[in-house]
């Protein structure tokens, strides 16, 4: 994202990565024979899990990494797991454990330190880190709306992430005309980041309704908690990118909360098998 950033603006990043993704999709669908949802109803509701789990936080992120690093775009996004749990919570009432509400609590205290208010903001844009934080719920959000919505649709995993991705392309492609229609350079190294983020759309589509369906919501976006790992560390490698000092201590605090999530679910899924074979 922060390489094709160089040619491109935030929109036209997002309008290819979704239609590239939709094309590699209908592909495979076409390829397997796999019907798409005949229902009408099942269009709507995967038009609005576009908007929500790929259009709107890939725009706020794309635009929000005009004005943050790379680094810390991604620490945000690992955010996810953490606002899945009162997100959870409130549409599909399911009650956190007490290792989940810690787990959120140490979680914010690392969101709080990394925007830290109390510095004015410092180098580093509140806005773009805002627009950043809006992306992680909009994911967040978009977990649960894809657990409440798949009690309801029968058609296959990968019928639903083409759909999703053609109907987001779809809406977005004439509301952002304007911006669609810019001047864009587009080098080498712009057009193999942009086929990544196109391929990796279309596999993340298809494994997030898998993983979703298997484990919850909440589990599923436990898969977020690598994205900071990875992005500080590319970040830091391919763009000599550094986190300042309070964004380090956030960071710590963000993926010990993260961590910690993690260990618990994995126990929590040890123990489950055992306690059925003993009833």
């Amino acid at each position: 994202m922060e390489e094709a950033l160089e040619g491109l603006n935030p929109t036209q990043i997002v309008a290819i990565r979704l239609a590239l993704g939709g094309i590699a999709l209908l592909l495979l669908v076409r390829a397997t024979r796999t019907a798409l949802p005949g229902k009408g109803s099942t269009w709507v509701k995967l038009a609005g899990m576009g908007l929500l789990g790929q259009a709107i936080p890939w725009l706020l992120f794309a635009s929000g990494q005009e004005e943050v690093t790379s680094a810390l775009a991604g620490l945000y996004t690992g955010l996810t797991p953490l606002l899945t749990i009162p997100v959870a919570w409130l549409f599909l009432r399911e009650r956190p454990s007490t290792a989940a509400i810690c787990a959120c609590l140490v979680g914010f205290a690392g969101l709080a330190v990394v925007l830290a208010p109390w510095s004015g903001g410092g180098d580093v844009s509140l806005r773009g880190q805002l627009l950043c934080l809006g992306g992680a719920a909009c994911y967040a959000v978009a977990y649960s709306y894809a657990g409440r919505m798949m009690k309801t649709v029968d058609d296959t995993k990968l019928s639903l992430a083409a759909s999703q991705a053609l109907t987001a392309t779809v809406i977005m492609v004439p509301v952002s005309s304007g911006q669609l229609v810019e001047p864009a350079t587009a080098t080498w190294l712009i057009v193999v980041c942009l086929a990544l983020l196109g391929l990796g759309t279309a596999v993340a589509f298809v494994v997030n309704y898998w993983l979703i369906a298997r484990v919850g919501p909440v589990s599923a976006s436990l898969a977020f908690y690598l994205i900071p790992i990875v992005a500080v560390v590319a970040g830091m490698v391919v763009r000599g990118e550094r986190l300042h000092p309070n964004e380090v201590v956030g960071s710590v605090l963000i993926l010990a909360a993260l961590a910690a999530l993690y260990l618990w679910e994995r126990a929590r899924d040890k123990r489950t098998p055992v306690a059925a074979e003993a009833h």
